[in-house]
């Protein structure tokens, strides 16, 4: 066992070294990597470049557009921590010339940042999954967001396809380059590819009924709520642009599972299930988060919650809207924080019973309580922002860890860390 735990701990330090090594030459050879991946990128012209964005959802949807590509190409989809400049033109020369597609996820985290990333992804396909509150501090409206991400729709050469959200009113009114195609997906009637939700209720995974050039097909996927419907309608818009038939890319979304940290069910040794939705903490995806809370069937249904961003609120502000969430959604709500308290007072104003909520200023004491707390049958959802570090609750949940900080300057899930 312990020369177990020497190898696990030797392969995440070995990993975590791989990244900061990499993170410091690509903060510093950041122009030649681009003008590296600039010039590789000409020499694949057999390959069709799939480029991704929009507000939230994007490495979902790269899992679920590669998955339904893969099912009859080549497709290269690479997995990257980062969305920054040199991580993407990285991603790019890790493509091959026998691949017949490539997936990438572009986003644009201030105003200008696309114009930089267009000309070494060169889009072939480019997908916007919708506008969304995101980037706060940089955007000051959702017209600002969806100008920048409609570049990647007007970078589109002749012969391109742009693939746009029929739902969202800012990415329908995008509209393609002079001999590029467009095709629409959404619930509208008149989108190219229309869904339906079937299930969504937790313990169910997210299906739905798909319609598309007169044909009709069920598609059971692995993700957890309704939400993620403009996430799989994108990938089977582009199976269908590659001539994959709608059986077969439903099939290939079946076998795709959460990504991590984004509503990620996990089940305890006791017992219990924790959706881990510890990655992103923009309040949008609060509210999906708790939408799923709200509706799921469960023997209790327990909130737990840091903080969220991108809601230009102030912190106590911020508590009473989660205070309110909880009331509505939750059977238990535990507060986590300086704060924390105040949380708890403002949900028991929202009509919670004193003994259904939880406040702890420490990551370690939440773990503790929650260790002797959740049973079988319990849903945990684990919400917060990956500077919290929420991620060790859930892991000391499963096991020992050996990191509890509690003031932490890194910005990556606590998996990949070697402290841990």
């Amino acid at each position: 066992m312990v020369a177990g735990v020497y190898r696990i701990s030797r392969r995440r330090i070995g990993l975590w070294l791989r990244r900061e090594v990499l993170d410091r030459v690509l903060f510093h050879g950041r122009p030649l990597v681009c003008a590296l991946a600039f010039v590789w990128r000409r020499l694949l012209f057999r390959t069709t470049f799939v480029a991704i964005t929009g507000s939230l959802g994007k490495t979902t949807a790269k899992q679920c557009v590669a998955a339904c590509l893969a099912a009859r190409h080549r497709t290269a989809c690479i997995p990257v921590d980062s969305n920054d400049d040199g991580w993407l033109a990285l991603s790019v020369l890790r493509v091959r010339p026998w691949h017949r597609y490539a997936v990438l996820e572009v986003a644009a985290g201030a105003p200008g940042r696309m114009a930089g990333r267009i000309p070494f992804v060169r889009p072939d396909v480019s997908i916007v999954l919708g506008i969304a509150r995101t980037h706060t501090a940089t955007y000051p409206t959702l017209a600002a967001r969806a100008a920048e991400k409609g570049r990647l729709i007007g970078a589109l050469r002749p012969g391109g396809l742009a693939v746009l959200n029929a739902d969202d009113p800012l990415v329908a009114a995008m509209a393609p380059p002079a001999g590029a195609a467009m095709v629409r997906f959404g619930t509208r009637a008149d989108a190219d590819v229309r869904g339906a939700a079937i299930a969504a209720r937790w313990p169910e995974r997210f299906s739905l009924r798909v319609s598309c050039d007169g044909v009709n097909e069920t598609v059971r996927t692995r993700l957890v709520g309704e939400h993620w419907m403009p996430v799989v309608l994108a990938a089977l818009a582009v199976a269908r642009h590659a001539g994959v038939p709608l059986g077969e890319a439903a099939a290939a979304l079946g076998r795709v599972p959460p990504v991590l940290g984004r509503l990620e069910p996990v089940q305890l040794p006791g017992g219990a299930t924790v959706l881990r939705d510890d990655f992103i903490g923009s309040i949008d995806t609060l509210d999906a988060a708790v939408a799923v809370l709200e509706d799921a069937i469960a023997r209790r249904r327990i909130l737990l919650v840091t903080d969220f961003s991108d809601s230009g609120k102030d912190r106590r502000n911020r508590l009473r809207h989660l205070a309110r969430a909880a009331a509505r959604s939750s059977d238990m709500a535990v507060f986590v924080g300086e704060s924390a308290a105040y949380g708890g007072r403002r949900a028991v104003e929202a009509g919670m019973a004193p003994a259904q909520v939880r406040d702890f200023r420490t990551l370690e004491e939440t773990a503790h309580f929650l260790k002797a707390e959740l049973g079988e049958g319990d849903l945990l959802l684990l919400k917060g922002r990956t500077a919290d570090h929420a991620t060790r609750i859930f892991h000391a949940l499963r096991g020992p860890i050996r990191c509890w900080k509690t003031d932490c300057g890194r910005r990556i899930p606590c998996d990949r860390c070697w402290e841990l």
